[in-house]
């Protein structure tokens, strides 16, 4: 199989260390480097009997990624932004190569992802879990190839793939990820609903979808409110982990925002790059759990926004929710705060940082073709583990439950203005209110048939003990 280098390289030392490489390595780089685009290229194709298929395609393929994968002259000389980019690039194709070596076949024993789900979670998750704690390993070696990158004024990506490949290989340890696994297998708490998450990060917050957004404030974040992120490519780099730029621009083409500003996402939700077909992540809450904690240090120069959590509708609750129900969830996954005149609130709502605090969408599965209902929790704060004591298990059990338990009605909006009400003056509630809906959720969990009665009885303590601190910060 022939497959793709850049001529313009053939006299450089570039060209000897990927002749230094076999030819499995080779064709490692090759997949990285095509990425998602060669797989949506490689989906019109398959429609076209005559096509000459993958590895009649690798060469025509490489280059037609090549002259897409080159970063402009012009944006090349904004030295400012150069280096944070190229950070989120390199760090993202190790990411990736690290996956493919570890997948590879008899190379570890890695878990079965989940019924339905997207194949690569196990994979993904431990892979961030290591790049993670072994940052010492790859975090100044980046530092170092993009100075060198930067100095011969490359803006290739082959190039960079070429040289975080090269890291790849030195710094991939067997034993080592198989301590993950051993973490992750750990913690695993597996469940029957399918869970899929998108979290939101942007260093100017809710501004970050705001047109009149002076000037001045783009430029003292490191990446102009990721305006440049279709000119460095970066959705061919981060799709692995969903990556996108989320402008909040209804009926704008995802595949070709340029120049807008916005949200930098990790929507593990979809799977393709035109947006289409969708695969939930897990349904084993503590891999949901796991994953957004991971992220969050994963891309730790960037502040974390909100949280979408999506479940899958296997089946309407029959308890009617009242309002108390629904502000048991915005205690539980928002964000109480004080504004710039020292007020107490709801910030998520009571901004206006979204408009439905519970979507139901249709998702169109890769696996199955077919369309599957889900209800999107769309109110929650993104935070750092520092910023509370409790992560994000208990809330998706909380919202798992009260799924299965509560009857939702499309969108749930008769509540939203007495939501609205509540978040810009948040009053405690009443102790029967958290006490019947810690109750309505244990019994969802129970009803979805997973859990053991000492685990739900466990979980619903554990639960009523956070909403009641939450409660105290009202007081």
């Amino acid at each position: 199989m022939t497959l793709f280098f850049p001529k313009e390289y053939n006299l450089t030392p570039y060209r000897a260390l990927y002749e230094s490489l076999s030819p499995v390595a080779r064709q490692m780089l090759q997949r990285e480097f095509v990425g998602v685009s060669y797989l949506r290229r490689f989906h019109l194709l398959k429609k076209r009997p005559s096509a000459p298929g993958f590895k009649g395609e690798q060469q025509r393929a490489g280059q037609f990624i090549h002259k897409k994968l080159t970063i402009n002259r012009l944006l090349w000389h904004r030295q400012e932004i150069i280096k944070p980019y190229l950070k989120l690039i390199f760090r993202h194709y190790l990411f990736g190569f690290l996956v493919q070596l570890a997948t590879r076949k008899n190379e570890l024993n890695l878990p079965q992802p989940s019924p339905s789900c997207y194949w690569e979670t196990p994979a993904n998750l431990i892979v961030l879990g290591w790049m993670n704690r072994h940052r010492q390993d790859w975090e100044n070696a980046i530092d170092s190839m993009i100075k060198d990158v930067v100095s011969e004024s490359i803006r290739h990506h082959f190039i960079y793939c070429l040289l975080t490949f090269r890291l790849a290989k030195k710094i991939y340890n067997r034993d080592e990820l198989t301590a993950e696994i051993e973490v992750m297998q750990s913690r695993a708490l597996p469940g029957a609903t399918p869970i899929g998450i998108e979290m939101e990060f942007s260093n100017l917050g809710r501004l970050a979808t705001n047109k009149k957004i002076p000037a001045r404030l783009i430029k003292r974040d490191p990446f102009h409110n990721m305006e440049y992120y279709s000119g460095f490519q970066l959705e061919d780099v981060t799709w692995r982990l969903g990556g996108y730029v989320d402008t909040h621009e209804h009926g704008r083409r995802l595949i070709s925002l340029t120049h807008y500003g916005g949200f930098f996402e990790y929507s593990m939700v979809r799977v393709d790059y035109p947006r289409t077909y969708t695969l939930p992540l897990t349904t084993d809450p503590s891999v949901a759990n796991q994953m957004i904690r991971e992220s969050l240090n994963f891309i730790s120069e960037i502040k974390p926004h909100s949280l979408h959590i999506n479940i899958e509708n296997r089946g309407d609750g029959e308890i009617e929710p009242q309002l108390d129900d629904f502000l048991c969830l915005l205690l539980l996954g928002g964000d109480l705060g004080y504004d710039q005149n020292g007020r107490l609130k709801e910030k998520r709502l009571a901004d206006k940082e979204f408009h439905r605090i519970i979507k139901r969408r249709r998702h169109l599965s890769l696996l199955e073709g077919t369309k599957k209902e889900v209800i999107e929790y769309a109110f929650l704060r993104l935070w750092k583990s520092d910023q509370r004591n409790y992560d994000y298990l208990p809330v998706i059990l909380a919202l798992k439950g009260f799924q299965y338990a509560y009857y939702l009605k499309a969108n749930c909006l008769e509540q939203l203005p007495s939501l609205q009400a509540w978040a810009e003056n948040p009053a405690p509630l009443p102790r029967a209110s958290l006490n019947n809906f810690v109750k309505n959720v244990g019994k969802g969990l129970k009803k979805e048939g997973v859990y053991s009665e000492n685990f739900i009885s466990e979980y619903k303590q554990e639960l009523s003990k956070i909403l009641l601190e939450r409660q105290q910060l009202l007081s």
